[in-house]
């Protein structure tokens, strides 16, 4: 018994490591508010995403959904003036590829839905290889960019905006086409 006291004294919490962001807002519109966090649970380099519904008493929790970054570099949340969720990740330091990634959050059909999409790059040796992709999933428009011109065309977007729960860890690929 002895033995037990004095390690769990030693044992550090599982979530003391790790990185946390959170907004409290309205995204439905029914009046009680919602909450929306990123957490970090430990040190592994990857967010979960929890998602409570204040008057539909639901409760979303996404595993390892977006990448946490060093100091200077954890995701952040953001409620746009029309009251969506904007949920930005992005690589700004790291090697020579440097990335930004948008997700946008909104309550459309009675669920909270991912209906945008966003990711910039460019490598930081090489001027050329930068673009963006911005993407509506609700309209289904989108455009795009590559290269230091930055010109941009339209193009035509099939990927649906789909409820939070239903999500992709891959980028849409209307996007993952400037890649491939």
């Amino acid at each position: 018994m002895r033995w037990i006291v004095p390690f769990l004294l030693a044992a550090p919490p599982a979530i003391a490591e790790g990185f946390t962001t959170q907004v409290t807002a309205d995204f439905d519109a029914n009046g009680i508010a919602d909450h929306v966090a990123l957490v970090e649970f430990g040190d592994h380099g990857q967010a979960d995403l929890l998602l409570k519904m204040g008057g539909k008493l639901q409760t979303i929790w996404l595993h390892n959904l977006i990448w946490v970054g060093g100091i200077g570099q954890q995701p952040s949340l953001t409620v746009t003036p029309n009251g969506s969720l904007q949920m930005m990740s992005h690589n700004s330091s790291i090697g020579r590829n440097r990335w930004e990634q948008i997700h946008t959050l909104a309550w459309r059909d009675g669920a909270m839905r991912v209906v945008g999409y966003t990711y910039r790059w460019y490598d930081t040796l090489n001027l050329e290889d930068s673009g963006s992709c911005d993407l509506n999933l609700l309209t289904g428009k989108g455009e795009i960019s590559e290269g230091q011109d930055g010109a941009s065309r339209s193009i035509s977007v099939s990927s649906p905006a789909f409820a939070v729960q239903d999500w992709l860890f891959e980028m849409p690929p209307e996007c993952q086409a400037l890649f491939d």
